[in-house]
């Protein structure tokens, strides 16, 4: 005798399960071909590498935080920033010159300030600028802003040197950075250190020093001969291939630094140039300010180039370590590091005689 069948609704509740698991599959299967062969589809965004951990221009910093001072009026102001967490008796001293247009805070040069800082050095900066033209009108008469980055510096070194409470300043290990109009300032001033009375420069950097153009093309505010500038220092000048002097890129910026440093051998200097690559996002620009970095703006060429130049730079100048990292055509100055792709960054190109053009 055949097994009763079962009742109707429970074949057809049955039936219908099946179906809607076989339009369920269906409809997955028909949503991944979509997905994969379907104009919609798009690869993972390529970007910028991250900061490295260790190593020159890297996050593993010896100080959390910094304590920031700040004295002198008008264009003879000054910060100071030590580092603290933990506080040292003693640092070495950066002297950080800012570009035109920054006339008052730090917000210009803040990111590389605040690496500098928790890296373990003493960071000065001279508020040179108050104004278009005040202290100085531009290329015009340079004079009036270099007594105010002068008296700057020995404000802010005074007012370390005044309390022990304070992070005293390693004299004896003093580095220089200046940026466009700030690096024709800092240019001079290591020219004219001695006569000054200021501390000797050991290491120097110089991005895109650049006097704006309106008396010549070819830097006139910067100090006819730069014999002054000790050929023991450890120097780099950088320009960007896309940078506001371009037009004038023979004659300009590092271009008219160079010739001037005749006295300084080879390998202790260089004339290095970055490009612009769009590889990923965001885009690294070549162009004026690529190690100006404002709150939270820093990116690859500021780790990569400006903060890893910067750092082994002086570390070569204070103890003749680490300075492949800083000097001559080697990998690890010329390597950028790559897009999250496996893509090369566009590397430095390094020359030790001007001119550099792209």
């Amino acid at each position: 005798m055949l097994p009763a069948s079962p009742p109707m609704p429970l074949k057809m509740s049955m039936l219908e399960h099946s179906r809607a698991r076989r339009r369920a599959a269906a409809a997955i299967i028909v949503a991944w071909l979509a997905l994969l062969s379907g104009p919609s589809w798009t690869a993972a965004a390529v970007t910028q590498p991250s900061q490295a951990k260790a190593g020159p221009g890297g996050s593993k910093y010896s100080h959390g935080d910094w304590r920031v001072s700040s004295g002198g009026t008008g264009s003879d102001a000054w910060f100071v920033f030590e580092p603290i967490d933990p506080q040292p008796a003693s640092a070495p001293v950066a002297v950080i010159m800012h570009g035109y247009f920054e006339f008052s805070g730090y917000d210009q040069m803040y990111e590389l300030i605040r690496h500098t800082v928790r890296r373990g050095s003493i960071v000065i900066y001279p508020q040179w600028q108050t104004g278009v033209v005040t202290p100085c009108p531009g290329p015009y008469d340079i004079e009036p802003c270099m007594t105010s980055a002068v008296n700057g510096i020995r404000g802010a070194l005074s007012h370390l040197q005044a309390s022990a409470d304070r992070v005293q300043p390693e004299l004896d290990r003093v580095s220089y950075f200046g940026f466009s109009f700030g690096g024709i300032i800092t240019a001079n001033l290591a020219n004219r250190y001695a006569s000054l009375g200021l501390p000797e420069p050991k290491a120097i950097f110089l991005d895109d020093p650049h006097d704006g153009g309106f008396a010549g093309p070819d830097e006139p505010a910067l100090d006819d001969s730069l014999a002054g500038i000790p050929s023991t220092v450890k120097l780099q000048c950088h320009t960007g291939a896309t940078s506001v002097s371009a037009p004038d890129g023979a004659v300009a910026t590092c271009n008219a630094v160079f010739p001037r440093l005749g006295h300084i051998p080879k390998k202790n200097k260089d004339l290095v140039l970055t490009y612009d690559d769009a590889h990923g996002e965001p885009p690294l620009s070549s162009s004026h300010g690529v190690c100006a970095a404002y709150p939270g703006s820093a990116d690859a060429y500021d780790w990569k180039f400006c903060w890893k130049v910067w750092d082994a730079l002086r570390t070569c100048a204070y103890s003749r370590k680490g300075c492949q990292s800083a000097l001559g055509n080697t990998r690890k100055h010329r390597s950028m590091g790559k897009w999250s792709d496996g893509v090369r960054i566009s590397p430095l190109e390094i020359q030790d005689k001007a001119p550099i053009r792209p």
